[in-house]
């Protein structure tokens, strides 16, 4: 009788060692899960930053641009390229220090040029841009006298010249490199004129 107890006994705490045992590796399972779960996350935060450095979304304002973006279009500027190449007919976000929206504009002159409008024309280095050949610019404004870019600056218009307020105007005047928050690369909305931006 008492061999029986014995036996019975044992065999409990064999089946108890077992259950113990198979718990294990369920721990070790939801371990790996965790630390999946938290890899992914952390890829997610940083891959979620690393595009908000490099990319933005900016919304047109006003008639300025029309005939290339129109107002309330939604764009995809580039804020790293800015650091690697900016120039002549680029179109850009431009941000003042003082103000607190964007301004798109088209670069039409560089570090350098020497910029002036004259007969209703555009010319860059005494020779007539061809972009607004076709447009007669009524208003002058800073650039009915020649000015000739020092370092950093840029000259700007919008492609709706006779509605745009731009470098030829004390609002905006001549753009400082850093005053350029991207190039747009990109027209997100509306969905039927989605694509890149020439």
């Amino acid at each position: 009788m008492n061999d029986k107890i014995k036996k019975t006994k044992n065999k409990n705490i064999a089946d108890f060692s077992l259950v113990k045992e198979s718990k294990k590796p369920k721990k070790k399972k939801l371990k790996k899960v965790e630390f999946y779960i938290l890899l992914v996350a952390t890829a997610l935060v940083f891959g979620f930053a690393f595009v908000s450095f490099m990319y933005q979304t900016v919304t047109v304002i006003g008639p300025s641009m029309e005939g290339t973006l129109d107002d309330g279009d939604e764009v995809v500027i580039s804020k790293l390229r800015k650091f690697f190449s900016v120039k002549v007919d680029d179109i850009v976000a431009i941000k003042k220090p003082d103000s607190d929206y964007y301004s798109i504009k088209r670069i039409v002159a560089e570090p350098g040029d020497t910029v002036y409008i004259s007969g209703g024309k555009l010319y860059v280095n005494d020779e007539l841009q061809e972009r607004f050949a076709e447009k007669i610019i009524i208003n002058s404004g800073a650039a009915g006298s020649k000015i000739k870019l020092e370092q950093n600056q840029y000259f700007v218009l919008g492609d709706n010249v006779n509605s745009s307020d731009d470098s030829r105007f004390n609002n905006l005047s001549i753009v400082q490199k850093t005053d350029i928050k991207g190039i747009v690369i990109y027209r997100l909305s509306p969905k039927d004129k989605r694509g890149k931006v020439k």
